[in-house]
């Protein structure tokens, strides 16, 4: 992986992965406050490239296996409203990994000082597309088993 993929697909830090990004006008209402369903979107960004740091790429399992993740539950705390121009840094972390779930927590945060906009408590389940939820595959463990989490 070339330098450029990995400044784009952020950063890890110990069992944390941070995930830049810059508000852009199309994230906001006229007033330049981004909108609250935003923040699910810039969640998402900040699991995807979690797992494309680790060397999971769902694309190919989903292509070739019918297999994938899928998210079951998110329960979101907005707590101020960024702006437009606003650097921000999505600070993904594995709470734990069960047998058949896979729980993270999302912190979106202001890259300067800290602010804190938004907390997510995600909740993830392996599926094949055909058969519903299976148990989640060793490999996934694996690769998501960094720092001290509480697992199986």
């Amino acid at each position: 992986m070339s330098a450029t993929h990995i400044s784009l697909n952020g950063t890890m830090s110990g069992n944390r992965h941070f995930y830049p990004l810059i508000v852009q006008y199309e994230d906001t209402d006229a007033g330049g406050i981004v909108y609250h369903s935003n923040y699910l979107n810039y969640a998402e960004r900040g699991r995807s490239a979690l797992l494309r740091t680790v060397g999971i790429d769902l694309h190919s399992y989903l292509k070739d296996e019918r297999k994938t993740i899928l998210i079951s539950k998110i329960e979101v705390d907005y707590l101020t409203s960024a702006r437009l121009n606003d650097c921000l840094i999505v600070e993904t972390f594995v709470i734990n990994i069960g047998k058949v779930r896979l729980n993270l927590e999302q912190i979106v945060k202001n890259q300067e000082d800290g602010h804190i906009f938004a907390r997510l408590k995600v909740q993830a389940v392996w599926v094949e597309i055909d058969k519903g939820v299976r148990r989640l595959p060793d490999f996934l463990f694996e690769k998501l088993k960094i720092g001290n989490i509480k697992n199986r």
